[in-house]
């Protein structure tokens, strides 16, 4: 009966084992890396472009495992006509590595600080999205002088973020680290029709807006590199990725805008609890767009960040007191 069991077992594997890798080869293989220049960071190589002249701007994906720069392209379109635009793909997200390691918040801010002072080498102004807003906060406590603007788009609830991970996150965590079970989890938590889902329910306000390649780009980047986004996705969902940003938040200075679609979950209770602890944050709304307007409406992103930078640069021009430069 044992060996039966046994025998049952090892063939159930094989199979799953043999699905994984039809699915791999099934994501389309494109060669990434001749469009894109490499970052050989110390915990991975970071995948970045750059486009443009002017002072340096960052822009930051979410941080998810459907996530990628392609969140950009129209964005950074626009941008780099005034700014030096970069994008990159955060290490265990898109085309950057990602290394089978617990992923913290503090591991995202030594990739922005050592990005900055590495590949960009002045002082930057960043916009950031969804949960990414959190380590931009943290870097910029961290580091003073090494960012200048800040731009969150539809940043997580303070209250979220206080989350910490407990005995259940120990077991996702254990659950998704399996070589096969684990790739196979990870696989069904992000397959075709689920990540259709997440654009569609979370991400537009108007499914309509959500095209085909949107979908492509989210389901390539959760699917590269044989299903090795499965170490983020646990530490997502286990609460590794979670700190509490209050202090960094209350003691941020310099121009904060919170760019927010007004049809985006908890957008009423995301502005108060911001505004509560940082009375200076600027609130910015997008209508009839929900979490990624830099994807539904970039034209409106772009307007607002233009305006922002160009009132502050006004404002410095003037021989207002401003951040002592970051030492790079």
């Amino acid at each position: 009966m044992k060996k039966t069991i046994l025998k049952l077992s090892a063939a159930s594997l094989g199979v799953l084992a043999g699905i994984n890798q039809y699915i791999d080869s099934y994501v389309t293989k494109t060669n990434y890396h001749q469009k894109l220049k490499c970052y050989n960071w110390e915990q991975g190589d970071i995948y970045y472009s750059v486009n443009g002249d002017g002072q340096p701007l960052l822009l930051i994906h979410d941080l998810s495992v459907f996530s990628s720069e392609n969140d950009w392209t129209e964005v950074a379109k626009n941008l780099f006509k005034t700014s030096k635009v970069y994008t990159l793909d955060l290490i265990g997200c898109g085309k950057s590595d990602k290394p089978a390691i617990t992923y913290t918040n503090y591991l995202y801010v030594q990739l922005i600080r050592d990005f900055i002072k590495n590949v960009i080498q002045e002082q930057t102004n960043i916009v950031a999205s969804g949960r990414s807003c959190s380590f931009i906060l943290m870097a910029d406590s961290l580091n003073p002088g090494l960012i200048s603007n800040v731009f969150m788009i539809n940043p997580p609830t303070i209250s979220s973020l206080k989350k910490q991970s407990d005995k259940h996150s120990k077991v996702i965590k254990t659950l998704f680290g399996l070589p096969i079970i684990g790739r196979t989890c990870y696989y069904i938590a992000t397959n075709r029709t689920n990540t259709e889902y997440y654009l569609s329910e979370k991400c537009f306000y108007n499914p309509f807006h959500m095209k085909q390649y949107h979908v492509k780009a989210a389901y390539q980047a959760s699917h590269g590199q044989k299903g090795k986004g499965k170490y983020l996705f646990a530490s997502l969902e286990g609460n590794y990725l979670n700190v509490d940003i209050t202090d960094a938040l209350r003691n941020r200075t310099a121009k904060t805008v919170i760019i927010i679609g007004n049809q985006e979950n908890g957008a009423d209770e995301i502005i108060v609890s911001y505004e509560r602890i940082n009375k200076n944050i600027i609130i910015r709304t997008i209508n009839n767009t929900k979490h990624l307007p830099q994807l539904e409406a970039p034209e409106d992103v772009c307007t607002i960040i233009k305006n922002e930078i160009a009132e502050t640069e006004t404002f410095n021009n003037n021989n207002q007191p401003e951040q002592e430069p970051y030492a790079v």
